[in-house]
Formats: C-alpha cells, structure tokens, sequence
C-alpha cells in the first residue's frame, strides 16, 4: 500500500499519519510532504493507492495538483481525498472540474475519516 499525504500544515499530515496507524497502514507506506511537485514525483515514480491534497497551499495549490495528478494517471481521482478547512462546499468547485470527487473537511473528524477511508483501505488490501 502507498499512501501520499500533501498538505502545507505538519499538524494535519501527523493527524492524518495517526488515523491511517489507526486503521493498519504501516508508516513505512505513508509519504507525507508539503510540496505538490515532490508529491507528483514521487506518485509518477511510486504510484499510489490513496492521495490526500490539501486544497489551499502556497507552493501549489489543490486544483493545480489534481490537475497534473490526472495527467500523470486519470485513474487516479478514484483514489484522491482533497481536505480543506473551507466552510463554503463552493470551494471544492475548482477541483471538482478538475474531476476530483471525495473531500474531507478540516479539522479532519476521525469517524468521517474512517467512514470514507477505510474501505479503501480494505478494498486494496483485499487485492493485494
């Protein structure tokens, strides 16, 4: 399992790290970064079965990740969870055309989390 964790904010990247633990993902399978283009690298080099991109960020920010990230593998959006601390759901706007689908709201709740995460989770584990 390959899990890439792009968010500007160390405290939502350890947060995120924590839940995962939570539900059975090996920190070695986690690669957590604030730079969308380390994230795009490493996702173009590695794969991944399930990406989490903060929507605001000031190196690049979520509609431009998503972007590049479909472009690398359209695939992909199946497995792209964009989180955001937005109280307006228009916000999500710009990376829905983009073609992302799942959002996760800040603070992160850990039964929200859990509720969409999991079974994707479960779902790869599954296969492999």
């Amino acid at each position: 399992m390959i899990v890439v964790i792009l968010d500007d904010s160390m405290t939502v990247r350890l947060t995120i790290e924590a839940y995962l633990d939570e539900l059975g993902v090996d920190e070695c399978d986690i690669f957590s970064t604030d730079d969308g283009e380390e994230a795009l690298e490493y996702i173009s080099e590695h794969g991944a079965d399930i990406i989490f991109s903060d929507l605001y960020m000031p190196k690049m920010d979520g509609e431009l990740f998503v972007d590049n990230l479909l472009r690398i593998d359209p695939k992909l959006v199946s497995r792209l969870f964009v989180i955001s601390g937005v109280e307006d759901n228009s916000e999500f706007d710009s990376v829905k055309k983009a073609g992302a689908k799942r959002f996760i709201k800040k603070p992160i709740n850990r039964e929200h989390f859990n509720h969409f995460v999991k079974p994707e989770i479960l779902k790869k584990n599954k296969l492999t």
